[in-house]
């Protein structure tokens, strides 16, 4: 049976890489994830550059 579950990757490089780290993550946890929506994008602004971007993420996994 797959659940829903929320994380929230950073990446200094892209949204795409925030992603990535998300899903790491889940791996990390011990989860097998199936599949991800992104619900959420944002970032960090400081001294007028983008630092960081970040996403939210639901995650379907095993459990």
């Amino acid at each position: 049976m797959l659940h829903m579950m929320e994380m929230v990757g950073t990446s200094p490089k892209s949204f795409a890489e925030a992603v990535r780290a998300a899903v790491a993550e889940v791996a990390r946890l011990g989860k097998k994830a199936h599949f991800f929506q992104v619900v959420e994008q944002r970032g960090s602004v400081r001294e007028g550059e983008v630092k960081e971007f970040q996403v939210v993420l639901k995650v379907a996994v095993e459990g």
